[in-house]
């Protein structure tokens, strides 16, 4: 399936003659069977307890709704919940996959957990988790090449990469500005492909 892209031509018939628009009709050639994939920035877990995240929504969810099963996850500083187990009272879990986000083309079918009292679906502690404390500059980085699987409350599988722990995803890290996370995730489709 094709799709239109609608971009403009600025044309100057001169140096002070005045610019005009004209439509300019392309056509996407490659292939559109891939899953959108979202991108959410400074997401603020300085909230006390938890800012909750609905990936369905791509949105956050009050928290007078923690209690319902219309969030996936709840983020508080380096700590992610699942809306699951001792946690929530959603169906969701997580799992760990040591593969780039780009390479992962498809859910495992089982593996999944939920939070419980052996400790959370989504690891906590340096190293365990999806980042790193880097003791030489004293800055929270996320672990290149991994990427958490969520089964949502809905029963759908995003996966999601974190990007930056900080406001602004600044390259230059750490900043006064914690606990603002940009991530991305995708929605598999009914197959588990993403």
């Amino acid at each position: 399936m094709n799709h239109l892209l609608l971009g403009t031509l600025l044309a100057l018939s001169g140096p002070s003659a005045p610019s005009t628009l004209i439509p300019l009709e392309t056509t996407k050639l490659w292939p559109t069977n891939q899953a959108e994939i979202v991108v959410v920035k400074d997401l603020n877990a300085n909230i006390k307890p938890y800012i909750y995240f609905s990936f369905a929504t791509g949105k956050e969810v009050p928290a007078s709704e923690s209690k319902t099963d219309q969030w996936d996850i709840a983020i508080s500083k380096t700590t992610i919940l699942v809306n699951g187990g001792t946690s929530g009272p959603g169906k969701a879990g997580a799992q760990m996959l040591e593969k780039p986000f780009d390479q992962v083309t498809a859910a495992p079918a089982d593996g999944y957990k939920t939070d419980g009292a052996e400790g959370n679906a989504i690891p906590g502690g340096s190293g365990n988790s999806w980042y790193k404390y880097d003791m030489s500059v004293h800055a929270i980085l996320p672990i290149v090449g991994r990427t958490i699987l969520i089964k949502t409350t809905s029963g759908r599988i995003a996966k999601m990469e974190i990007i930056s722990y900080y406001k602004g995803a600044p390259e230059e890290v750490p900043t006064e500005d914690a606990s603002y996370y940009t991530l991305r995730y995708s929605l598999a489709d009914d197959n588990g492909k993403f």
